[in-house]
């Protein structure tokens, strides 16, 4: 089973609007697509196992912090109190971008160095604010110190804010663990890349050996190997105990999403600069395309299809799922298939 969230091609651009579709591979009666409209804004969707109710289901995130349950036999909805642009709980930290299990938590992180834990029904809480946007102190500094627009002490007292900030402008785009006191965390702070560890207690930033970048995604492989992926083809290996290294390979400028692992190997969506799906051997060290290639995707043939994907790949026992924005391929270890949406 495979959950997709998507929006409407006809969508208002700034309306909350998705539709969450659920797909089975092998359906009863033949019903193999389900979904529901939901007025959101959904970031990001993972698939959380309840060790209270002993359940396991979709859990979907939206970037004002709307978090939807899809749990049986009552499905529910809860918010985190302070998340968001919007909402009139809202502290302006910025939009939520991904949701992840680790350990029996439920966690959250976006901009503004938002991180959040769930610990229980309705009760998310901030992890830390280690590295939280003072939305305050900017705005105080910018109203008491800012020049007359456009004149040459403006271009200077801007150069220097640039330099000196009063706060930190942390994105977190991923946030993956091994338990709840080993967390790692990736993003950005304006262009510089960021990378953070909570051991349980408070949050440690470490070592990135790039001037800049993005880190967009993270895969852990065991306790002292992980991997770390980003714009511009950035791969990094290490660990916090080892510190991390670029990987030497001809990755060229891919942005990439997320890493996955299958059969022994690395698998990278990339959506540009040249896009693709590639695949790292860790032992050897060989950096490829996937193979055998995924087919050619339906949006390559569209002219104002601009990013293109694949943006996500996900490997289940043997089998690999691969999403572009309007493809969506199933390889079972022998041959690609292309599985077919209703609504395309």
């Amino acid at each position: 089973m495979l959950s997709i969230v998507a929006v409407l091609g006809n969508s208002e651009v700034y309306q909350p609007d998705a539709r969450a579709y659920q797909y089975r591979h092998q359906a009863d009666l033949g019903e193999y697509w389900y979904y529901e409209n939901f007025p959101l804004s959904v970031q990001d969707v993972v698939y959380f196992t309840d060790h209270n109710s002993s359940q396991s289901y979709f859990v979907l995130l939206s970037a004002e912090g709307d978090v939807y349950h899809f749990a049986s036999p009552d499905r529910f909805q809860e918010r985190i109190v302070g998340a968001g642009t919007t909402a009139d709980d809202s502290k302006f930290y910025g939009k939520l971008l991904k949701i992840s299990q680790i350990g029996e938590q439920l966690y959250a992180c976006g901009a503004g160095g938002q991180i959040y834990a769930r610990y229980g029904r309705n009760d998310w809480k901030l992890l830390t604010d280690r590295v939280l946007y003072d939305r305050v102190a900017d705005e105080n500094n910018l109203a008491n110190e800012e020049p007359e627009a456009m004149t040459p002490a403006w271009f200077e007292w801007v150069q220097k804010r640039a330099l000196n900030p009063v706060a930190r402008q942390v994105v977190f785009y991923d946030i993956k663990g091994l338990s709840e006191d080993a967390i790692y965390l990736c993003g950005t702070e304006r262009t510089k890349p960021i990378l953070c560890f909570w051991d349980g207690r408070e949050l440690h930033e470490l070592n990135v050996p790039l001037t800049e970048a993005a880190l967009t995604g993270i895969h852990i492989e065991n306790a002292e190997s992980v991997w770390i992926c980003g714009r511009e083809g950035v791969i990094l290996h290490g660990s916090r105990n080892r510190g991390f290294a670029p990987v030497n390979a001809d990755t060229r400028l891919n942005l990439f999403h997320s890493i996955t692992s299958y059969r022994g190997k690395l698998v990278l969506p990339a959506s540009v600069r040249p896009g693709g799906l590639y695949e790292l051997d860790p032992s050897s060290g060989e950096f490829r395309r996937f193979q055998p290639p995924l087919p050619r995707l339906v949006s390559r043939d569209d002219p104002e299809s601009i990013d293109n994907g694949p943006f996500f790949a996900q490997s289940v026992g043997d089998v690999l799922w691969v999403v572009a924005s309007k493809d969506i391929f199933r390889f079972d270890g022998q041959a690609w298939e292309r599985i077919e949406h209703p609504d395309i």
